[in-house]
């Protein structure tokens, strides 16, 4: 019994850091809101995943300006109203396989509209 109290006391932790293991690896978020991604610059291993999270009250993408991912349209969460029943934001992950730095941006809101809405991700080997 003790044993399952600290398992499950393990797991709560580390649900509760920015970052969590998937099947191929880490699992690293990125929040999208307010025209803005949050961590804008990103430094992660070689087999990281990404998952962007839009958390904004617009529709947003994460799109590489290189053109490796897009994530498409990622839609805002909803409240429901008052009876409740809302979603959740749309969301996006990518697995970065290769060292290197990746810009990326939203297309529905390019950077020549919206200087500051960008985002690097550097992938260390």
């Amino acid at each position: 019994m003790r044993l399952r109290i600290q398992r499950y006391a393990l797991l709560l932790a580390s649900a509760a850091c920015g970052s969590s293991t998937g099947p191929s690896g880490p699992v690293v978020g990125v929040t999208i809101q307010d025209f803005s991604f949050s961590p804008a610059a990103l430094t992660v291993k070689m087999g990281t995943t990404v998952k962007w999270t839009n958390q904004g009250p617009s529709a947003h993408t994460a799109t590489s300006n290189t053109g490796t991912w897009d994530s498409r349209q990622l839609n805002s969460p909803t409240s429901g109203g008052a009876y409740g029943g809302g979603s959740a934001g749309g969301t996006y992950q990518y697995t970065f396989t290769a060292a290197g730095t990746y810009a990326y941006h939203c297309s529905i809101h390019p950077p020549s509209v919206y200087p500051g809405f960008t985002g690097t991700i550097t992938v260390t080997p």
